[in-house]
């Protein structure tokens, strides 16, 4: 059965969790995938790092997909993804064998996450260099294109200017007919205007407020008139930290629990806090959040937990308010 439907998308709200691998092993992983799986979220993300996002000597990351991988075999009805895979880490029509083998194991759960990538130490230590910011973006739009058409084709020739592809084949093709593709990045000029062109679901983490987040959308809104796109027709979405607390004390303290599992530096705990999370605390808070993202047509949202109690209530008690 296909359990990946944009139609469905569309129609409601989806929810899901994100699992960072810094300084977890693959059973840890697997074992917060299972549980927001029985919780009734959506979909599970996790990243594609290859080291400590912000120390180098920090705990590292278990790769993205193969870990998707195993995550596939282990769940049974919960979509799954990167938040959002480094085109510059594969060729892409690797990267579309990648995907296309984890949809097929998944029997169709794939939601197909691509960004232009930006940890400099990263591109450096494991490909060598970090290419600029327009030759990233323009190998974003190109790995998109060819993954797109081959996903949906057994043969593909492509001539761009990074990537030339001469007939190759991806046999057996994908589980699903369509399988959505998510541009992650909030940038204005280019990022946004791929995800005009050729995005199911358009998303970024968020940038500190909803009045912010929906500027960046009517950007985008912008990009789709610019290209003949109808703007509806993406799915809108956002991700942020989800804290839970009384006060601004109780969350730090959590925080800092958090911190010492993943080694996450307790330098970035306002960065988190307050530039990347536009809502923390209570629940009303959060009800009242979301339904201003979801009034103004954000519907796709992906949440990084504390810990697994604040996954638990965030299911039981905000997600029934807001569905």
């Amino acid at each position: 059965m296909i359990l990946v439907d944009l139609a469905d998308m569309h129609s409601h709200v989806w929810f899901g969790a994100h699992i960072s691998q810094e300084g977890r092993n693959f059973d840890e992983v697997k074992n917060l995938a299972l549980e927001a799986e029985k919780l009734g979220y959506d979909v599970v993300t996790v990243m594609d790092h290859l080291m400590n996002q912000f120390v180098p000597q920090g705990k590292s990351s278990i790769e993205c997909w193969t870990t998707l991988a195993g995550l596939a075999a282990v769940t049974k009805k919960i979509n799954l993804g990167p938040l959002v895979s480094c085109y510059g880490y594969h060729r892409p029509t690797i990267l579309a064998k990648i995907a296309t083998t984890i949809d097929i194991i998944s029997n169709g759960r794939l939601i197909f996450g691509i960004g232009a990538g930006w940890h400099e130490a990263e591109f450096k230590g494991f490909m060598g260099g970090f290419p600029s910011n327009i030759i990233r973006m323009r190998g974003l739009k190109e790995s998109v294109e060819i993954c797109k058409s081959m996903f949906s084709n057994e043969w593909t020739t492509y001539k761009g200017r990074t990537y030339k592809i001469d007939n190759v084949q991806n046999k057996p093709q994908p589980i699903q007919k369509h399988i959505p593709i998510m541009v992650g990045g909030a940038g204005e000029k280019m990022t946004l205007k791929i995800a005009a062109k050729h995005a199911d679901i358009s998303h970024f983490l968020s940038q500190g407020s909803v009045e912010e987040d929906l500027r960046k959308f009517s950007v985008l809104r912008k990009h789709c008139e610019a290209v003949g796109r109808e703007y509806n027709g993406i799915i809108k979405g956002t991700g942020f930290g989800v804290f839970f607390g009384e006060s601004r004390s109780e969350i730090l303290k959590k925080y800092k629990k958090y911190v010492d599992e993943t080694g996450t530096p307790p330098s970035i705990q306002d960065y988190y806090l307050d530039k990347r999370t536009p809502v923390y605390g209570a629940k009303k808070d959060f009800v009242k959040v979301l339904n201003r993202y979801i009034d103004n047509g954000v519907t796709f949202f992906t949440l990084m937990f504390m810990d697994n109690n604040d996954m638990i209530k965030f299911s039981e008690e905000i997600m029934p308010e807001v569905s």
